[in-house]
């Protein structure tokens, strides 16, 4: 069963940020591109990197370790090496927070 998750306050995430949060076993990454928010997972497909230390650009995170490119939308892989998607949450946002459904 799905469980939403608070992240933080609407207002501390600001376009162009991200953060990274752990939700029982999970390491999620959370974006806000041109204020719409996006939730994955942290950790790049290819080999263990955390995309957090990596580069938000438009709708897209790049890892910092082989520069996998990923699409914050769907988690579809845009540039290898990595061929296997990043996992996606859903995003809430109401009275002025920011969850994930988990």
């Amino acid at each position: 069963m799905a469980k939403l998750f608070r992240v933080c306050d609407l207002g501390e995430l600001q376009p162009g940020d991200k953060l990274a949060i752990a939700i029982d076993s999970e390491s999620i990454l959370v974006g806000n591109i041109d204020g719409k928010i996006y939730a994955v997972s942290n950790i790049c497909t290819h080999e263990y990197a955390e995309l957090v230390n990596g580069f938000l650009l438009e709708d897209t995170i790049t890892c910092p370790l082989h520069l996998s490119r990923f699409k914050l939308e769907t988690g579809d892989v845009l540039n290898p090496p990595a061929t296997k998607p990043l996992k996606t949450y859903k995003v809430v946002v109401q009275e002025g927070g920011v969850y994930v459904e988990v």
